[in-house]
């Protein structure tokens, strides 16, 4: 196995096609199927399926680019990292998560910080709970931000392990109410499922993936005949602002972005704990810049925990 056969089979996935790789590398096509050949061959797997209008990965294969992603991944953050040209002072962080507040409150945090000579390159992608996963077990990203719970915690650690993923808690949360500051609910000092049967539901766009993905936890006895479902944080926060629907959570708001517009209530029952935590690679060292980022999350949850700022 090389590296250039792994670059190879990666951006055969990107064009889904031999012929159109083969032109995008600048080589041959037999000279591409048979470095695809030699890695079946040597690792005893099928990695390719080849029909008539074009290649498919198989279940192996897929898992083999998963690996062949990562190895690339680290080479090039090790040759970036050892590059003379590009080692001097160059910080560089990047993160996935879900849709919580806190962590754009770390990030707002950790780039006011930044010293003003510093040549940095920050990336922060907010997204599904499949792709948080996947950013950092690509390489992507060099941290995940999620959330466990009882319903899900097998199933994740489970996925986790197999991964080569590391989870590390940061707080527990029972779950929250968000509604808008004009709902009829808003004086309430605890809500109840039954208080929330008459009105709409808000959750994020899965997509394919199976509810162990959910970001929302799951909680029994809440009606989705009138389902709202959206892919992003501003159109989730204007519909709770504007209309009668509600979502859940943990119940960390950021005042500067919900400006007063939105409440979080208890939602009150013996329900199923939220414990958020962050993932990485196992086996990876971590940055400065990762632990700075970790305990800025930290400071964030210690901060929007508090009464002011939304948990009551």
């Amino acid at each position: 196995m090389t590296l250039q056969q792994l670059h190879y089979l990666v951006e055969v996935s990107k064009c889904q096609s031999i012929t159109v790789a083969a032109q995008r590398l600048y080589i041959a096509q037999p000279s591409l199927s048979k470095a695809i050949k030699e890695l079946e061959k040597e690792f005893h797997i099928t990695i390719l399926e080849r029909t008539r209008h074009g290649v498919s990965f198989t279940v192996e294969g897929m898992e083999f680019l998963d690996y062949a992603h990562r190895i690339l991944e680290q080479v090039n953050g090790l040759q970036n990292y050892f590059n003379p040209e590009t080692k001097s002072n160059k910080l560089s962080l990047t993160v996935s998560a879900q849709h919580y507040m806190f962590s754009i409150d770390a990030l707002t945090t950790f780039v006011k910080q930044l010293n003003k000579k510093h040549n940095y390159t920050i990336v922060f992608n907010e997204c599904r709970t499949s792709q948080v996963i996947q950013d950092v077990l690509l390489g992507q990203s060099q941290l995940g931000i999620l959330f466990l719970s009882r319903g899900t915690n097998k199933f994740m650690k489970r996925l986790f392990a197999q991964k080569g993923i590391e989870f590390t808690p940061l707080r527990q949360f029972p779950p929250y109410v968000y509604l808008g500051h004009n709902h009829p609910l808003r004086d309430k000092k605890e809500l109840t499922i039954e208080d929330l049967q008459d009105y709409p539901y808000i959750k994020y766009f899965q997509g394919s993936d199976s509810y162990q993905y959910a970001e929302e936890i799951s909680v029994h006895g809440i009606q989705d005949n009138r389902l709202l479902v959206v892919s992003d944080r501003s159109t989730i926060l204007r519909l709770l602002a504007c209309t009668d629907a509600y979502t859940i959570g943990c119940g960390c708001l950021l005042p500067d972005i919900t400006e007063d517009r939105i409440l979080s209530i208890p939602l009150a029952g013996p329900f199923d704990l939220i414990n958020i935590g962050w993932i990485r690679l196992k086996n990876t060292n971590m940055t400065p810049e990762m632990l700075q980022y970790v305990d800025m999350l930290e400071d964030s949850l210690d901060t929007l925990s508090h009464p002011q700022y939304g948990i009551k």
